[in-house]
């Protein structure tokens, strides 16, 4: 065996040798060749475009020098209404130039006085008017040109206007450059450029070929030399694996193979003295093997007194998702004991299994590492909540560089804390709803009565009422501050988004439950005297007193006394634009420019409380939807504060209600589009206005705790239509959004619908 793999070394390393000299040089050749080539191409096109810019630029000078001259010698043929010396004019100059292809002179009336073409029958030749040219501009002073395809040929016309001494416009002439002799001088160019690319490629290919050859007889020589050597170092090297080791080699051929002859000797004689020195090392080794052992479990004694002390839960995951045994004594103690090599997942599936499912979906993306690592750790579920309590988590990933080994998991009971921020949570919500109390006691139990008749709804109402009514709710709640409330309603929102379903019983108990909490402690405050007692400006005092001593009829201080007993509409309009200031800042829109007017209208506060209710979704559309950030607004040219008013007034039968913005206004083709796709009718201006009030209809790609939930507006409809009232939309695109509320006072059970604009909606192209 020994003896047939040395006979094939020499041969097999000559072939290889020559094949990669012989290689070698045809890839130098090749290179060569493609260089000198591409080369020859790139300054073949540069000498091509440098010529083909002179000749353009000589028939630009040609031409506007012919064009020059001419308009000088027929200013005085037109003045004098020379037809037929213009006409042999321009004829002669286009027959004697063998460049030219037509002529043409068009008075100031476009009447053609002279029309010539080279080389074509007149009757056969284009119109003047077929020749693309621009008649509104023939008075343009100076010389003008412009390239154009005539009859199948590129042409260039020259044109320039004539006029008389005082500058009066008499006519265009102009004159159409043949292009063939700038074809004739390129191709003349192009084919001597192809010319000394064969001669060049010719004599290097025939260069190539000689240098393989000398190339060849050169390998082969050089392939001997090395071969011999190589010969004797493979012949020793079988002898040395075969267990000889006083097997030396003699290489004497002056180069690196008897450097490399002389290293093998030196290495065969100090492998023999290594291999005595391991077999010593060996003998050594199993004592310090026994040794280390005993060190290693006395330091697994020392972590696992940590893991049983430390009062956080400690887990370490492998890339498969395994737990090791390694953990800490907490997490037995919270989640129970664990078998060995169990999957985390299924570990802690049995305490809460939406935290495992969770979990496993981005771990999976983790391990998958086309997201960045930082993006994937963050999407990691970071609750764990079992038997009443619940456990925060943070992730650390193991590993070096960009591998990942595994997974760190430091778990950390939350249950105090997040109780201790319930509490302050709450205790800051009964101080909002004591100031709401003591700023607006009038609007506060209105709403108070308003939201307690809303909760009852909720329960009994069907999936969409139950939306709106938990939306409004929301919304409200967030107007007086009570944000424990706004915040369990927008867990119900999102439970409802989530389920496709009713809200559950739990969740509504919850909110029932701090309503409850919240009332008791009102109720304490308030005692007895919570409907008792009227709020009057010291102002309407005085008014009062004013007309008491003027003797003002009775009937009327009747009236006056009786208006006291309704709440101002200003206050209404106040709370609404407090909501709009609050938001503005919150979104970073700036402060916002608030005018309230109510007009002098005081309502009750009983009757009208579900409607002011829902007016806050208006609001915050305006808020979120309308006003642009203070950057986009600058670069609009709009002031700096958005601006937002609202108004009251009120006639005989009827009460309006007013809320405008100078917002971005309506983009009526998003809501096209979007009424399409929920199947909603789109076609005319009406059926887009009505797709705005449409349960759940949204232009907004995903929910925010403000808006996007296609609710508001919906709410706010089905409020004006139950109070048989009437609403109207004008937008413009950039310039805002204003809605008017027409409300009956004294027929409720009016027909209700929902007004157009008297102006048109800008209707989208297409959708």
């Amino acid at each position: 065996m020994c003896h047939e793999v040395v006979g094939t070394v020499p041969k097999s390393l000559r072939r290889k040798l020559l094949r990669t000299m012989v290689g070698l040089l045809a890839v130098i050749c090749s290179v060569t060749l493609v260089v000198v080539a591409a080369l020859n191409f790139l300054t073949s096109r540069a000498t091509l475009a440098t010529m083909e810019a002179r000749l353009r630029e000589n028939i630009s000078r040609q031409g506007g020098q012919l064009v020059g001259v001419q308009a000088l010698a027929l200013r005085d043929l037109v003045a004098d209404n020379a037809f037929g010396d213009v006409a042999r004019l321009v004829e002669r100059t286009t027959q004697q130039n063998d460049d030219l292809v037509y002529g043409l002179f068009l008075d100031s009336e476009l009447t053609p006085w002279a029309y010539s073409w080279r080389d074509i029958d007149p009757k056969s030749a284009p119109k003047w008017d077929q020749l693309g040219i621009d008649t509104t501009r023939l008075d343009r002073p100076g010389v003008s040109s412009t390239s154009k395809t005539i009859n199948g040929q590129m042409v260039f016309e020259f044109a320039t206007p004539v006029v008389d001494d005082k500058g009066v416009f008499l006519g265009s002439l102009r004159y159409g450059v043949s292009d063939r002799a700038l074809k004739a001088a390129l191709a003349g160019t192009q084919a001597a450029s192809r010319r000394a690319l064969a001669t060049e490629l010719a004599l290097l290919l025939t260069l190539g070929v000689l240098t393989i050859a000398i190339g060849v007889v050169l390998s082969r020589r050089a392939a001997a030399r090395i071969t011999s050597p190589v010969t004797a170092l493979t012949e020793a090297a079988n002898a040395f694996g075969a267990g000889r080791r006083d097997v030396r080699v003699d290489i004497t051929s002056q180069d690196e193979l008897q450097v490399l002859g002389a290293a093998f000797n030196k290495m065969v004689s100090e492998l023999q003295v290594h291999t005595d020195r391991l077999q010593e090392m060996n003998r050594d080794l199993e004592n310090k093997v026994a040794a280390r052992t005993g060190q290693l479990a006395g330091r697994n004694r020392d972590m696992r007194l940590v893991l049983d002390n430390v009062e956080q839960g400690l887990i370490t995951l492998s890339a498969a998702g395994q737990m090791a045994d390694e953990r800490s004594r907490m997490v037995a103690h919270w989640f129970g004991e664990c078998p060995p090599s169990a999957r985390f997942t299924d570990y802690i599936g049995a305490s809460d299994p939406a935290f495992a499912e969770m979990f496993q979906l981005g771990f999976d993306a983790l391990l998958e590492g086309t997201l960045p690592r930082e993006l994937c750790l963050d999407q990691l579920p970071r609750r764990i909540r079992t038997g009443g309590r619940e456990f925060a988590c943070t992730y650390r990933p193991l590993g070096e560089g960009e591998a990942l080994d595994g997974l760190l998991i430091v778990i950390d009971d939350v249950t105090s804390e997040l109780s201790q921020a319930k509490r302050e949570a709450e205790r800051a919500e009964v101080m909002a709803l004591f100031e709401a109390l003591m700023k607006d006691r009038t609007g506060f139990l209105a709403f108070v009565a308003e939201s307690s008749r809303q909760l009852a709804e909720i329960r009994e109402g069907d999936l969409i009422g139950q939306k709106r009514l938990i939306h409004t709710l929301k919304g409200n709640c967030h107007v007086m501050g009570l944000s424990v409330m706004g915040e369990l309603c927008e867990a119900i929102e999102s439970q409802m988004a989530e389920s496709q379903g009713p809200p559950s019983a739990a969740v509504l108990a919850a909110l029932d439950q701090r309503w409850s909490e919240l009332m008791q402690t009102l109720q304490r405050f308030l005692g007895e005297r919570d409907q008792d007692v009227v709020e009057v400006d010291r102002a309407e005092l005085e008014r009062l007193d004013d007309e008491v001593r003027r003797g003002v009829p009775s009937p009327r201080i009747r009236e006056r006394l009786a208006s006291w007993k309704l709440e101002p509409a200003e206050r209404a309009l106040g709370r609404l634009a407090s909501q709009a200031r609050a938001l503005t800042r919150r979104f970073g829109k700036g402060e916002v420019s608030v005018v309230a007017d109510g007009g002098g209208v005081r309502l009750s506060p009983e009757a009208w409380g579900g409607f002011w209710s829902v007016m806050v979704h208006v609001v915050r559309n305006a808020v979120d939807h309308g006003f642009e950030l203070p950057a986009e607004r600058a670069r609009l040219g709009k002031p700096a504060q958005p601006h937002l008013r609202l108004a009251v007034s009120a006639s005989d039968r009827s009460l309006f209600v007013d809320v405008e913005d100078d917002g971005a206004g309506i983009d009526w083709s998003c809501v096209k589009q979007k009424a399409a796709t929920c199947g909603l009718p789109h076609e005319t201006e009406d059926d887009l206005m009505r797709a705005i009030f449409a349960p759940s209809f949204t232009t907004r790609g995903e929910a925010t705790a403000i808006s996007g939930r296609g609710i508001g507006l919906a709410a706010v409809l089905d409020e004006v239509e139950r109070r048989g009232g009437s609403v109207v939309v004008r937008s413009r695109p950039g310039a805002g959004t204003s809605f008017r509320f027409s409300l009956p006072v004294r027929d409720p059970g009016a027909r209700a619908s929902v007004g157009m604009t008297d102006a048109k909606i800008p209707m989208p192209a297409s959708a």
